[in-house]
Parts: C-alpha cells; sequence; structure tokens
C-alpha cells in the first residue's frame, strides 16, 4: 500500500491533485482501534522506504515544493494556534455553523490545505504523541533533495511576511489600553513592542532584497532577539503587578495573545535561520504545533477549555493567598483557627434555629427561598465579620495553595520535592480536622442548648415531632439522597470559592473600595472613617461577596427543585449536626442506637462529600488554570501514607518542631 501510494507522487511531480498527499496521511493514521504506536511503526517504515529508493524520495520533495510554491502561506504561520479576538459565544457560534454547514475551501491557501489534511485538527493527537525526533528524520530526508529555487523563495517570501504580520499585532496588543493602564513605563519609555516592530520590518526588507538579489548581505535576527526578551520582560511584570493591582480577562487575554504571538515569531525566525543540523527538528516542531493549533481553531471543547483556564487563573491567583491563611503550621496557630471554627459553629446553631422555626411559616415558594437565602448569607457574612471559620468553605482556598505550590516545585528532580509537599498536605488535613470539629464540636451542644432552653420557656421542643423524624430521614446515608444533596452542597462552595476570588480581583482591579469610599452618597461619614471602610472592602469583598451567594445557592436549591420537580437540596455537616441536636430535643432522646448510629454516619459521610467535592473540583481548576500536570499522586500518597503509620498524632496536633 505505501508503494502504490508512493507511486503516486512520481506520477503527478506537479501536485495537480491533492489526492496522493491525502492517500498518505491515510496510510500513517492509526485506526479507530489503533494507538499512536501504529502510526510510528508506518512513519518508520516511511522514512526507511525514502532513505533507500531515491526516486520516491525525490517524487515526494518535488510534490511537496510544488504545494509549497503555489500556495498562500502566511495564514498558516499567523492564524493557526494563535488566540484570536473572538467572544466565546462568537467563537462558539463559528464552530457550530462549520459543523453544519463546513465553510467553502480555499485551494489557493495552505492553510485550508493544512486543515483538511489534519482533517481539522483531529489528528492532532497521534501526530504530537510520535516523538519530534522521528519525524525530523523525515524533514530532514526531504531537504536534502534538490528543490525547484522558485519554489523555495517563494516560501520564504512567505515566511517572511508572516514575520511581518506577527510584528504589526504585537505591536497593536503591545499598546492595548490593559496592558498600559496595568505598566504605564510602557508609554513613558520607548516601547519594546514598536522597537521590535521596526526592527523586524527592516529585517524582512533586507532578507527580501537578499533573495532578489538587490542586497549581497543583510542583517541577522540578533537584535529582534534582544527586542523580544524586553517585551518578554514586560509581560512578567506586568504579570507580577497584577498581584497588587488585580487583572482582568482582557488584560490576561492581551498577555496570552502577546506570549503566544512571541513564540510563533521566534519560531519562525529559527525556521528562516536554520542550518541542515536544527531544521529538521524545527520543522518538526512546527508541524506538531500547527496540528494542536489546528484543533483549538475547530473544537468547541477547546475554545471553552482555553477560556476557562483563562478566567480560572485570575481567580485562582487570589484564592491561592486566601488559602494560605487557612493552612496552620503551629500549635499557637492550631488554636486560633480551632476558637475561630468554635465562632462559626455557635453562630450557624442560630441560623440552624431560624430555618427549623420558618418550617412552622406558611409562605409561597419564592418567599421561603428568600427567607432561607437571606439566613444562609447574613450568616455566613457574619461568621466571617466576626473573625469565625466555616469549615468547608477550607477547601476551595486550600486547594488554589496546594496547586501554587504543585505549580512550584522544579520541573527536574520534583520527586526530592514530595516530603516538603506531604508535609503540605499533613498541615492541609489537619487544619480541616481542626475546623471541622470547631464547628460540630460546637454546633451540636449550642443547637441542644437552645432547643432545652427554648422548651423550657416555651413549653415545646422548636422542631414539631414530625419535624424532627424528617430531619433524622435526611441525614441518614442509606435511605435519602443525603450524600447527592451533600455533593450538591460541595459544588456550591467550590463555586463560592471562585466568586470570592473573582471579586478579590475585581476589587483591586476596578479601585471598587476606593470608588464606593469617593461617592457623593459616602460624605455623611467622616474621611477617616471613609478610609477605613476602603480598607476593610479592600481586604473583605471576596470573601463577603462568596459567602453573600454561597447563602442564596443553599436557600433557593430545594425551592428550585420543588419547582422543576427535582429532588434538589443541600446538606451542609455543620447544619447537619445542629439538625440532629434539634431533632433529639423533640423526640425527647427516644431514638434507637441503631438509629443514632445510622444519623453520625451520615453527618460524617456528609462531611467527607461536602470536603471531597469542593476540594477536587478546586484542585482541578487550580492546576488546569496554571497548566500544570502533576504525575506523581502515588508517590505523594506513599509518602503521606508513610508519615500517617510513624506519627499518626501529627495529622490531628501540631509537632511540637514546629510550635510557633
Amino acid at each position: 500500500m505505501l508503494l502504490d501510494c508512493l507511486d503516486r507522487f512520481i506520477a503527478d511531480p506537479t501536485a495537480s491533485s491533492l489526492e496522493p498527499l491525502h492517500e498518505l496521511m491515510d496510510y500513517l493514521r492509526p485506526s479507530a482501534r489503533e494507538n499512536s504506536d501504529a502510526a510510528m511503526l508506518r512513519l518508520q517504515i516511511l522514512n526507511g522506504t525514502l532513505s533507500q529508493h531515491a526516486i520516491y524520495r525525490d517524487a515526494l520533495c518535488h510534490y511537496l515544493g510544488a504545494i509549497m510554491g503555489r500556495h498562500r502561506q502566511i495564514r498558516l504561520y499567523t492564524d493557526i494556534g494563535l488566540l484570536g479576538n473572538e467572544t466565546v459565544t462568537s467563537g462558539i457560534w463559528r464552530r457550530l455553523g462549520e459543523r453544519l454547514i463546513p465553510p467553502l475551501q480555499d485551494d489557493s491557501s495552505l492553510s485550508d490545505l493544512f486543515s483538511r489534511l489534519t482533517r481539522r485538527g483531529k489528528d492532532s493527537h497521534w501526530i504530537g504523541d510520535i516523538p519530534g525526533e522521528l519525524w525530523g528524520s523525515l524533514f530532514a530526508l526531504l531537504r536534502h533533495c534538490h528543490d525547484t529555487p522558485a519554489h523555495a523563495t517563494h516560501a520564504r517570501q512567505q515566511q517572511l511576511e508572516a514575520l511581518r504580520v506577527l510584528a504589526h499585532r504585537i505591536s497593536a496588543l503591545g499598546l492595548e489600553p490593559e496592558l498600559v493602564r496595568s505598566y504605564p513605563v510602557v508609554e513613558a519609555l520607548e516601547s519594546p513592542f514598536l522597537a521590535l516592530n521596526a526592527e523586524t520590518e527592516r529585517y524582512v526588507r533586507e532578507q527580501n532584497g537578499l533573495l532578489l538579489e538587490q542586497y549581497l548581505d543583510a542583517i541577522d535576527a540578533r537584535q529582534i532577539d534582544v527586542l523580544m526578551a524586553q517585551c518578554r520582560e514586560v509581560i512578567r511584570r506586568v504579570r507580577k503587578l497584577a498581584g497588587s493591582q488585580g487583572v482582568s480577562v482582557s488584560l490576561t487575554t492581551v498577555l496570552v495573545r502577546l506570549e503566544q504571538s512571541l513564540d510563533r515569531l521566534e519560531l519562525i525566525l529559527a525556521l528562516l535561520d536554520a542550518d541542515d543540523s536544527n531544521a529538521p527538528l524545527l520543522l518538526a516542531q512546527c508541524w506538531q504545533t500547527l496540528a494542536a493549533g489546528e484543533l483549538q481553531s475547530h473544537s468547541i471543547r477547546a475554545l471553552l477549555s482555553r477560556n476557562t483556564q483563562l478566567l480560572a487563573r485570575n481567580i485562582t491567583e487570589h484564592a491561592s493567598e486566601t488559602g494560605d491563611h487557612y493552612i496552620t503550621t503551629g500549635r499557637e496557630d492550631f488554636r486560633q483557627l480551632g476558637l475561630s471554627a468554635a465562632k462559626g459553629g455557635v453562630i450557624i446553631a442560630v441560623m440552624a434555629l431560624l430555618k427549623v422555626l420558618s418550617a412552622r411559616l406558611v409562605m409561597a415558594p419564592f418567599t421561603q427561598a428568600f427567607l432561607h437565602s437571606m439566613n444562609y448569607s447574613l450568616g455566613f457574612m457574619l461568621i466571617h465579620m466576626v473573625h469565625g471559620t466555616v469549615a468547608t468553605k477550607q477547601p476551595a482556598m486550600t486547594a488554589s495553595h496546594l496547586a501554587t505550590s504543585v505549580e512550584g516545585l522544579p520541573r527536574r528532580q520534583a520527586e526530592k520535592h514530595l516530603g516538603e509537599l506531604a508535609l503540605l498536605c499533613i498541615s492541609v488535613f489537619r487544619s480541616q480536622f481542626i475546623a471541622i470539629l470547631g464547628n460540630i464540636g460546637i454546633a451540636f451542644p449550642v443547637a441542644l442548648s437552645i432547643a432545652l432552653l427554648w422548651a423550657g420557656v416555651q413549653g415545646s421542643s422548636p422542631a414539631s415531632e414530625a419535624k424532627a423524624l424528617r430531619l433524622l430521614h435526611e441525614l441518614d446515608p442509606l435511605h435519602s439522597l443525603s450524600l447527592f444533596h451533600a455533593a450538591i452542597a460541595g459544588f456550591f462552595l467550590f463555586l463560592s470559592g471562585l466568586i470570592a476570588g473573582y471579586y478579590d480581583n475585581k476589587a483591586i482591579y476596578a479601585q471598587i473600595p476606593e470608588r464606593i469610599a469617593a461617592a457623593p452618597w459616602m460624605r455623611w461619614l467622616s474621611e477617616p472613617g471613609r478610609r477605613r471602610l476602603a480598607h476593610y472592602l479592600r481586604l473583605n469583598l471576596g470573601a463577603l461577596a462568596g459567602n453573600f451567594y454561597f447563602g442564596i445557592m443553599l436557600g433557593s436549591t430545594a425551592t428550585i427543585g420543588y419547582i422543576l420537580g427535582l429532588p434538589l437540596d443541600i446538606r451542609h455537616i455543620a447544619f447537619a449536626a445542629a439538625n440532629f441536636a434539634y431533632a433529639l430535643a423533640a423526640l425527647d432522646f427516644m431514638i434507637t442506637w441503631q438509629t443514632a448510629l445510622f444519623t453520625i454516619a451520615g453527618i460524617a459521610a456528609i462531611g467527607l462529600t461536602n470536603l471531597g467535592v469542593s476540594f477536587t473540583l478546586a484542585l482541578m481548576l487550580a492546576l488546569k488554570s496554571r497548566g500544570v500536570k502533576f504525575r506523581l499522586w502515588l508517590p505523594l500518597l506513599r509518602l503521606i501514607g508513610q508519615h500517617l503509620w510513624r506519627h499518626p498524632r501529627d495529622f490531628f496536633w501540631p509537632p511540637a518542631t514546629t510550635a510557633s
């Protein structure tokens, strides 16, 4: 089959038909039942055949040269794989439209040919799985052929023109108001982005003159390399300032587009200056990069993933900084976190009481959802304002901090630093343990005391007997949907962490606290009072917003489920413990030991589900937002297990060596 395919190239040296090239790709492409190893084996066979039979090698080389000499190549280098300025909505509609009505083929454009050849990027997986050295061997064989000088000149001119297009884009992006606002030095001094454009224009002009034999010599790309390094330094400084000044999605998009354009500019420059020793590997890198980029251009999933990553990066940066405060290492910090969780437990017991009492009222669904939402929202905000802690709010923050630590591991010899990461994970577990213990250890007795006091004063328990039985049933892990509802609450915990990070960033970037303090309608407050308000909002706006929206999500879920006819509700470990106390008081503690045991097990299962769902989602998003692929989970878990076997006490009480 391979020889028949190669014979087609001999029969069509001018590339009048593209069928031979499609047949060659069909030969290399693994079937649905095969993996990339099959394609690798076929590529090795192709390389061996071309190296042994010069007639086939020359035919394929001339065929490809004819294609390169006849097609416009600029869009191939400047568009494929680079983030555009289209919005998420327009990008989705374009991709859906292309699937419903495929776009017309432009036979004069090499980018359209490349798209059809790689099946709109669907081949990028196996193309990327094959080592670059193997693709480089193929390109090394084809470079040894004697191609038509006109074809080589045309290809080089197209690459030079692509350099010019990329340089213009970089200079325009470098003057974006979002970037200048974050780094005004670019405006005060000579912009390296503008200088890069001018130097690239000079380089392209002289290289074209050299091709047309107008010049005997031309400048090299060393000055362009210097200017690209200066542009990257500006990007690095803007990212560094984002921690204190905040960052918008549009600014993040500009920085990503700049980085991608600089990388592509660097790759094309390397191709233009390459010699026989490094050109094959550079061509292989370009081939695999463009194949992956073609998939990005047509995949809805890739579009959503890329934009989610841009948004998540903004949010999780601030969540990571907050998460550091939820991790204790010393005994004093450990005690303070326990006291903070105890404050939260007291308020949660009162919030649970208010919800139990609201069950006595006859309300419309909307009114019920509003009252429950305000109970949760204002209660959680009060917990934050009195410096209390809700244990289940920790995972969304600590996961981002853990992801930052994973990102900071050296890529080489990361195994040597796993011990530090294992100790961090143990500190996270220990901090989570004391927070949960502080919440439920206080929420349960306080709720029980309130119920008994209420019964002594009012003559009846806050919860009726029917309500108490229902509360116990809702905590049964086997005969109710408590774990499903706990997973919903865990998802909301994850979302509230994202909302908190978003508003933390928004407060800094949009200067919301300062604008509120300076607003005309705030003049009733004294100047020092307004400064204190601005300072407080700058530090706490994200947490307050996250708690507010978290309360709305918890309070409205059951009502939404009722309206839709779906079994939707939430279960939260601290409220579950308080509800158990109110149920016990209402039933005069007359429950069987089996019921008590199942209820306690249900509360524990609810807590594990709350924490597991929120932490897993937050960690996955934080790692994705940083582009981190951590493959040492098993060795890390092994280290944590060994520490648990040798020093189990460290998981529940800080060791003396880390005392503050």
